[in-house]
């Protein structure tokens, strides 16, 4: 049985929606396979109307498709859709720096914890800087993009120095117009090397099958 934070069992939705978030959020849904429901339901132990809602629920965020009369279909990353999904990244990140929210209600991120992989923390990080502006339509944006890039930036730090790029980043957390030159500047990087990314992607998602 499936358990929520709260250790109170899951009901079989939210189960099966969240471990299918789980599965395209660590590379194992991005080549594009088709979905089968009953295959899926069997694997996560659970019966197959759960499964099939949330299936629905995740193509109605376009993080797979639904491609109609032929079912569901996990999402295909290719190096121009990292490009993309990075320079959308890159916007809306930059906007956030920008924007002035006010009095924030989210307390500075914490120190960084070196028992969190440096990807978790540099999500975390964006994650911040974009709730911070406090505009709840460019979060939820964002958080779309972060979601189908998160299986490539969990492969990052096989072409990139994220502590490097972290510790860049909390320095410049307290001046917004250097904070925006910091943002765009890892976004030019990821969008030139995205063939590396996906080269790492690629390898990992085999290494998975074996």
């Amino acid at each position: 049985m499936r358990v929520g934070a709260s250790g109170k069992p899951k009901d079989p939705f939210s189960a099966a929606l969240d471990a299918l978030r789980d599965q395209l959020r660590s590379g194992r849904l991005v080549s594009g396979e088709p979905l089968t429901i009953t295959d899926l339901a069997h694997d996560l132990g659970l019966s197959a109307t759960p499964v099939r809602e949330a299936l629905s629920r995740l193509a109605g965020e376009r993080l797979i498709e639904d491609r109609r009369g032929r079912g569901y279909f996990a999402p295909r990353l290719d190096v121009s859709d990292l490009v993309e999904l990075y320079g959308l990244r890159r916007l809306y990140l930059v906007e956030a720096a920008s924007a002035d929210g006010g009095p924030s209600t989210f307390p500075p991120p914490e120190p960084r914890d070196p028992a969190h992989p440096a990807f978790v923390q540099m999500i975390q990080l964006f994650d911040w800087i974009v709730a911070r502006a406090g505009n709840r339509a460019l979060f939820d944006v964002y958080r779309q993009v972060g979601e189908r890039l998160t299986p490539a930036v969990r492969v990052e730090s096989q072409v990139f120095p994220l502590a490097d790029e972290l510790a860049e980043l909390a320095a410049g957390l307290g001046d917004p117009t250097g904070l925006q030159t910091i943002l765009a500047r890892l976004h030019t990087a990821r969008r030139v090397r995205a063939p590396e990314v996906m080269r790492a992607l690629r390898a990992g998602e085999n290494i998975a099958s074996l």
